[in-house]
């Protein structure tokens, strides 16, 4: 498997204190041609993804306590849109939806029609969004890349507040080649962006306005492309690493802590479920084992997804 998985202890630790597993499950969810953006939600016990290609959104039921194979269930399509959708997050505190779609924020609820909230990256042929998630107060942080290749330092990383209106889009981070995962550390005071295009993990802190600031040297993950990431009760990152078919856990410095070994060379995302980690993947030509959602549980938990502010 590209990447490896190092041996541990049964219990997944090892004599040196790092996090290691070889009980890697691939789930029953349908294979995707570009899954990301894993989310649970707590409140309904439901774990959403996107396909980004495809352009839909996901969602299963998780059943708590179950095997790994077995504990995700009843997997069904929620909506497909025109176009890609990059990330999808719950808000509210009914079935309310943003969906990051081509360069538009999107609202949307099962049985509707999506209606258009703010419109980011006017012009397709120049950028479009990609990943996003919502912070502890309610706020939709959602980031962009270039459309031409090679990427050019046009990605930027906003944050939406869709509890007022007309719902406001402040420039957080910008000049990144491609924003991707975004994660907050467990207080809440260091934002996590990942700059897929430089391979870097920007540490951020808030200033007295609010604003973010570098908070040290980014962080530079080996061995492949940061991509989505989650951030643990401990405050250290998971990291998917496209293209080096691992998950890696970092320490906030950056120090490498553990990996997991993916059997496909592009994890795309990953997101904690209380202790079982959730790896979604992308479709590689020659690939039997890409494209499919896996899980694996590790020693230390994370948090549930927030749900994003609406009026």
């Amino acid at each position: 498997m590209p990447g490896g998985s190092p041996h541990g202890a049964p219990d997944g630790s090892s004599s040196d204190g790092l996090i290691r597993t070889d009980g890697l499950i691939r789930t029953r969810l349908p294979r995707a041609r570009l899954g990301e953006g894993p989310r649970f939600d707590a409140a309904t016990a439901t774990l959403s993804w996107v396909d980004i290609v495809a352009g839909q959104v996901w969602l299963a039921d998780v059943a708590p306590g179950g095997p790994a194979e077995d504990w995700l269930k009843d997997p069904r399509l929620l909506v497909g849109l025109p176009g890609s959708v990059s990330c999808a997050v719950r808000a509210g505190a009914a079935d309310d939806w943003l969906l990051a779609n081509g360069g538009t924020v999107v609202r949307w609820r099962p049985g509707t029609e999506p209606v258009p909230l703010v419109q980011l990256e006017p012009d397709a042929r120049r950028a479009h969004l990609n990943d996003g998630a919502v912070d502890a107060e309610g706020r939709f942080w959602v980031g962009s890349m270039g459309a031409e290749r090679p990427l050019r330092p046009w990605g930027r990383v906003r944050v939406i507040d869709a509890g007022q209106a007309p719902p406001p889009a402040t420039v957080a981070v910008e000049g990144l080649l491609a924003a991707n995962g975004i994660g907050w550390s467990p207080d809440g005071t260091r934002v996590y962006v990942v700059d897929s295009g430089r391979r870097l993990i920007h540490r951020l802190r808030y200033g007295a306005d609010g604003v973010p600031t570098p908070d040290g040297p980014p962080l530079e993950p080996a061995g492949g492309v940061p991509d989505g990431i989650a951030v643990d009760d401990e405050g250290c990152l998971w990291v998917a690493l496209w293209d080096g078919g691992r998950v890696v856990r970092l320490g906030p410095g950056g120090e490498e802590l553990g990996r997991i070994g993916l059997p496909c060379s592009r994890p795309t995302a990953c997101a904690l479920v209380g202790t079982r980690l959730v790896v979604t993947t992308a479709q590689v030509p020659g690939e039997d084992a890409s494209g499919w959602t896996y899980a694996t549980d590790v020693e230390v938990g994370g948090p549930a997804a927030h749900r994003a502010a609406l009026l």
